[in-house]
Formats: structure tokens, sequence, C-alpha cells
């Protein structure tokens, strides 16, 4: 590991080059990255140089391919060492932020790794490299033992799928070989030939000298300049200027921060308590997150979740080990001050309050994607209920709608209190969602139910018979239940399933 200068003194967050040495070398040739730490500090961009270690005594040549238990290279270099290093170093955790280069063999290891997993990296450069694997002397191709993974290894069988998958995930893709390189300069061209000829954008340049460390040194500064230039740019994880007033109440192992801070309420204009809201590691202002609004329970309040569920904890886990794309979690605050806090539901000026004042004011003050399948909505006992009530009563607000340990008929509590049958039966989620049941095929929602064992009045049994229902409408959703009583240790235990299924 390379740190950028000045790493021990500040709260920045970089991006991450990973570098791949040449095959076949020592245990020890990782070790050797002085030209890159020179041509690095020679730039205006920083960033985290990641050098792993890609050769033993006895595999000198493993060409970064999967070879069986303790071999398998690509899995531990594009999975396992990201993960390890977003949840240990002041990272950006996303691909955007993730830089793959490599020299000769390196080359080929950094190429076939990004392109087999380009949610990982978003640039990939070879120096002096080659597209398919070769045995030591580089100059016969290796038979991996089986005509599948041949053709998997042979990255000149990639091209045709490169278009849409360079659509799907932008990526920079560079690739450099001197003119005096004999073995590797041909199918440098070829492969040159082949994305221009499909129309994939790609970077190519022949350089002088042969294949050495002279040709390296020469242009590490140029190379290394250009791959920075595609990622994201070291950044202070800063909250939004718009949160003037929020402060930090809880932090997550990996840099994610739950803030604490008023979201005016212009239903209860009494109501000044506090909210909350988690932005995750790496949060940048001038990117998009997807959102999910949590709804505690009555009584209850947003430190439910980011104190007892431990959401910053969970989330930033998540977010580093590649399980959930980075996301934003905004946990309003409601329900009355005084009298029995318990009689209370996410109905009347409370489902104002989060329809008309909560999600107006996430999308004007924090960096949130607009799409409806990017916001989704969960919650907490009585909070579950409002979640599934507010959702089928609002449908084109959410596209993703979570109950954990909930109930799906309105009890006569709070503002529901007095309500007539038929205000009762608008707020009922089993026979709201038959009726918007078309609509939320049409629009994709999907839905995340878990339970205990019965509690308080709330019985398990009506999370299945809900679920049978959205079965029975052709609804996607997903059922997690605890196996055994556990004193509510469930909630936590279940919390990674509910937003791996919110933020796939």
């Amino acid at each position: 590991m390379l740190l950028p200068a000045g790493y021990a003194r500040n709260h920045v967050r970089y991006p991450a080059v990973y570098f791949l040495h040449g095959l076949p070398t020592s245990p020890q040739a990782y070790r050797h990255v002085g030209f890159l730490k020179q041509a690095l500090a020679s730039l205006r961009r920083q960033a985290i140089l990641v050098a792993p270690q890609a050769a033993r005594d006895n595999d000198r040549d493993p060409e970064y391919l999967d070879w069986g238990p303790g071999r398998n290279w690509e899995r531990a270099v594009s999975q396992e060492l990201p993960a390890y290093v977003d949840s240990h170093f002041r990272t950006i955790p996303d691909r955007r932020a993730r830089a793959l280069v490599g020299l000769s063999a390196g080359g080929y290891g950094a190429v076939a790794l990004a392109f087999h997993h380009l949610e990982s990296f978003s640039v990939v450069e070879s120096w002096s490299g080659y597209f398919h694997p070769t045995d030591p002397s580089g100059t016969k191709t290796l038979d991996l033992g089986s005509a599948q993974r041949n053709r998997r290894a042979n990255l000149h069988n990639a091209v045709d799928g490169l278009r849409d998958a360079f659509h799907a995930q932008p990526t920079f893709f560079g690739f450099y070989v001197g003119r005096g390189d004999a073995r590797f300069r041909a199918e440098n061209l070829e492969l040159h030939r082949e994305l221009l000829a499909a129309g994939i954008p790609h970077v190519f340049r022949l350089y002088a000298g042969a294949h050495g460390q002279r040709v390296w040194n020469a242009h590490a500064r140029r190379w290394l300049g250009l791959a920075l230039a595609h990622l994201t740019p070291a950044t202070k994880s800063d909250p939004p200027a718009s949160l003037t007033g929020f402060v930090p109440v809880a932090k997550g192992p990996a840099g994610g921060i739950v803030l604490r801070g008023r979201i005016p309420n212009r239903s209860v204009p009494w109501d000044r308590r506090r909210s909350a809201v988690y932005l995750p590691p790496g949060f940048q202002a001038t990117s998009r997150y997807p959102v999910i609004f949590l709804l505690h329970g009555f009584p209850g309040s947003p430190s439910g979740f980011y104190g007892s569920l431990q959401l910053a904890k969970v989330a930033d886990r998540l977010i580093s080990s590649h399980r959930v794309a980075p996301f934003v979690a905004v946990m309003p605050v409601a329900g009355r001050v005084t009298g029995k806090r318990s009689d209370e539901e996410w109905a009347g000026s409370w489902e104002t309050y989060l329809v008309r004042d909560v999600v107006p004011w996430a999308d004007a003050n924090l960096p949130l994607r607009a799409q409806q399948a990017d916001r989704a909505i969960a919650g907490l006992s009585a909070g579950a209920f409002g979640a599934v009530d507010i959702a089928l009563r609002n449908p084109g607000v959410f596209g993703v709608v979570e109950s954990w340990s909930g109930y799906f008929h309105p009890f006569r509590d709070g503002p529901l209190a007095h309500a007539s049958a038929a205000q009762l039966a608008a707020h009922d989620p089993t026979l709201l969602v038959g009726r918007e049941a078309a609509l939320l095929r049409r629009r994709h929602v999907r839905f995340f139910l878990t339970t205990g064992f019965n509690h308080g009045g709330i019985f398990r049994r009506w999370t299945y018979d809900f679920a049978r229902e959205l079965q029975g409408l052709k609804l996607p959703y997903r059922l997690w239940a605890s196996q055994a009583p556990d004193g509510g240790k469930y909630l936590r235990l279940q919390l990674p399933s509910a937003l791996e299924f919110a933020f796939p």
C-alpha cells in the first residue's frame, strides 16, 4: 500500500489504483513500485496505490486466474482485495474511483479481471500486455483445461459484448505497447482493430522502445495521469451545505455518518424535534444516490435505527464489501409527545408530513436519484404498517416497500382512533394492494417482509398472510422470518438482507 502525502493528517477520501506486476516472477516482485511512487508524486491528482502479491515460490506464473482453493487470484484481486481496502483505508468505495492497471502479464490480468468484473473497476489499463493466457515464455497459448475456460480467458472473445457493457457501466480502457515489442505488439494492434470495428471507445498508443522497464519508467507518469483523469478525484466527505444545523451522532467503520437535525414540518408546526440522515462512505454532493426512508415505531425515534440497529455500522460494511450500492437513509421523527405514546400511527398529519414535507425536502437538499425504483420506504412495527400503508396510498412514489415486523390492518389509535369504516378501509394494506396491483406491477414495485414471533398484539401469521396476498397478485416479494424467539435480536439480523433487497 502506498498512501498519499498527508493521508495521516487529513480526512480526505481517495481513489485507488490497483497495480498488477508481471509474471513469472518472485514472491517479492510486488514491492518494486518505486517508479510508480515517483510518477504519482509528480501528478496533481492523488490516489492510494495498491500493489498485491501475485506469485509464490511454487506458483510463479498463475496468470491472475482462478485455479482452486488457495490459488483463486482472479477472485482475490477483483473482489476480496477491494472489499478489504475499502473497509480499512479512506478510499472512495465506488467503481468510479477504482482503476486496475498492469504491465506485461499484469496487463493481461488487469484487462481480464476488469472485463469480467466491471462492477468493481471503471478504469483499466494494460502496459505492454497481451490478451490471451500464455505460458511463462509468453509465446504459447496456455490451455486451461476446458473449451469454456479457454474461451472466457481469451479477451478477444469479449469484444462483442463490450459495447453494451461499457454503456451500462461507463469504462475507460487504455492499452499501450512498445513499437519494438516483438512478442506482444501484433496482438495489441489486433485488439485495437477489433475494437475499432465494433465501435468500442478506447485509447491505444504505440511508444518507442521494446518490452522492458525503460519503457515503463519513461511513460508511467503519462499513463497513470490518464487513469487518474478518469477517476473520481479525492474529496472530503463533508455533508452538503444544505444540511446546515445537522450534527454528527454516529459514525460507521468505513466513514459513513449519521447526522441529526430538523426537517421542517408544515403539517405539525409545533414539532421541533430532530430527524436523522445517514450519508454513505465517500459521500459526494456531486454524485446521485438511491434513498430509503425509515419510519420508527411508537413509542420510538430515529435513534432506534442508528442506535439500536446500528445502521451506520451495518450499512458501511455492506457498502464497503460491495454487497449494496452506496445509499442515503432519511429517518424522520413523528408521533405524539404527551399521553400514551404507543397509541399512534403514521397516518393523518404524520403521513402528510412524510409525503409533502420529508420526501420533497430530501429531494431538494440531498443528491438523490429521481427514479421511483431508487426510492425505498421501510419501517419497524407501527412504522412498518406506516411504510406499507403510505406506499400503497401513494403508489407512484416508492419503488421498494419493506415491512419489518409489522401489521397490515389499521389499529384504532392515533389519527385513526375515531375513523369511520370507510376511513379505516382507506388505510388497510390488504385492500389497497389489490386495488393498486396493476399499477404496482407496471411500475415494478417490490416488497420485502420480515417477521419475528408474536409480540405486543402483532402476530407472525399476519406477515405470512400478506405474503400470500402478494403472491396471488403476482407482485414480487421476499419473506425473511426468524427461526426462533430471540427477544427482538432478529431485527438487527434481518437488516443486512433488508438493505441488500432495497439496493441490489
